[in-house]
């Protein structure tokens, strides 16, 4: 029978191989490149990945829990050590952030990739000619549609989807111009819900592409691979806190394994810019919120500019030799400065003159902004951001730099359950042996 199984699984198109393994006691598959396959058209088994998250945020969106208005929906905003719902002043902070890095060059035309129940639209429209959203969630779609928001289009469609004809059509009518292109691109808090590294690169590709000449791609909220184990030991450590040592670096490894979410180097964002045919300068910020959240601490955001003639050189002026708030004792007004290799009081707090980023965006003129000097976010920096250039936090050289691969994890377990049935059906009498996934797929 498993011979006759193993024939009938080697046929499935999502198969690449299939054989009986004796040792296991199970026949093992290796997916065809073509079922994960990102480019040309994302593979089925990828298409299953981004639907198992379309099934999530429309659950998350078809519930009234966390819902403040139209304009403050905060369903499934909720903190991984208590599972409680963060605060509602966190997250209007967490708004209000998202929104400057959007407005910050007074953007004419945004495109926003996951614009969920509208924490952002809301916000934006006004102070821009065109707005238009895409999300993969109906009920949140529907929602924001029947709001009927001035300048705001609608439409419902996945990230890689951006360069689609319902996308041009919705820039066109929202816009009334048959060429006009974003000034902005964003993507907040959505990459965490992306299969892997290649989908992450060929959805940002697109954005790159498709931005205004002297425009952003904003890509908020990034779950930082840098410092996860560092969030996996705060975490187990909240809820386990009588935990030994031993057991402590055991659940750490089991958390790390098994996230089902991405998360990202932000080395990896330089990177992309880097080969990119367009001049790309990348920025990499810290999150300076008052509470001391995984929001604040494990998080960042990059903004992307792109093609727009690089600023005057700034003075850079180590943290160090200003003994910490004696910054206020410097001009910071007088030449372009950027402040760095400042100690982050949430990560490293018993570094010298460490200080908490909330801090350190009190401290300093309302146009600069705290931002990462180091990948995992122990070291910030502060200053203009358009004078951010070449930090450690970003440096694109870094081949090592990327993200988890929460594909592979999904494979392993939903490939077999298609497979089952698929076999069920071609055996309809016979018993169904055990499937498992050979190794990890292999991405053209």
């Amino acid at each position: 029978m498993s011979e006759q199984a193993v024939s009938i699984l080697a046929t499935h198109p999502w198969v690449d191989t299939a054989w009986w393994d004796q040792g296991k006691r199970a026949i093992l598959v290796r997916p065809s490149a073509s079922a994960v396959a990102v480019r040309p058209v994302p593979g089925p088994l990828l298409i299953e990945h981004l639907e198992h998250w379309r099934h999530v945020y429309e659950y998350v969106y078809s519930t009234t829990e966390g819902r403040h208005g139209d304009d403050l929906d905060l369903s499934g905003w909720r903190a991984s050590d208590t599972g409680k719902p963060f605060s509602r002043d966190h997250m209007i902070e967490w708004v209000q952030h998202a929104v400057g890095l959007v407005l910050r060059d007074k953007p004419r035309v945004v495109l926003e990739l996951g614009c969920g129940s509208g924490l952002l639209a809301h916000r934006v429209h006004r102070s821009t000619r065109a707005y238009v959203g895409i999300d993969v969630a109906e009920p949140a779609v529907e929602r924001l549609r029947a709001q009927a928001l001035p300048g705001v289009r609608v439409l419902q469609g996945a990230a890689h989807e951006l360069t689609s004809a319902s996308v041009t059509s919705a820039l066109r009518e929202a816009t009334g111009d048959d060429t006009a292109a974003p000034d902005c691109v964003v993507l907040n808090s959505v990459t965490q819900c992306f299969p892997n590294e290649q989908y992450l690169t060929a959805v940002l590709d697109d954005a790159l592409d498709l931005v205004a000449a002297g425009g952003t791609v904003v890509v908020g909220d990034i779950r930082n691979l840098a410092n996860a184990s560092s969030f996996a030991r705060w975490l187990e450590t909240a809820r386990y806190p009588d935990s030994t040592e031993p057991q402590l670096t055991a659940r750490i490894a089991d958390r790390l394994a098994a996230d089902e979410e991405l998360l990202c180097d932000p080395r990896l964002f330089a990177r992309i810019a880097a080969r990119h045919h367009r001049d790309i300068r990348t920025t990499c910020y810290a999150k300076p919120f008052h509470d001391d959240t995984e929001l604040t601490r494990y998080r960042y955001d990059i903004v992307y500019t792109v093609d727009r003639p690089a600023p005057e050189p700034a003075r850079t002026i180590e943290w160090s030799t200003l003994s910490g708030y004696r910054l206020r004792a410097v001009d910071l007004t007088r030449e372009p400065t950027l402040i760095t290799g400042i100690p982050n009081a949430l990560l490293d707090p018993h570094a010298p003159d460490a200080v908490r980023p909330a801090e350190l965006a009190a401290a300093v003129p309302p146009s600069w902004a705290v931002l990462l000097d180091s990948a995992d976010g122990r070291l910030l920096a502060a200053g203009p951001p358009e004078h951010y250039h070449d930090r450690d936090a970003v440096r694109g050289n870094d081949s090592t730099a990327g993200c988890n691969n929460p594909n592979t994890t999904f494979v392993q377990r939903r490939l077999p359950e298609i497979l089952t049935d698929y076999l069920e059906r071609e055996l309809p009498t016979a018993a169904t042996p055990l499937i498992a996934v050979a190794q990890e797929p292999t991405v053209p």
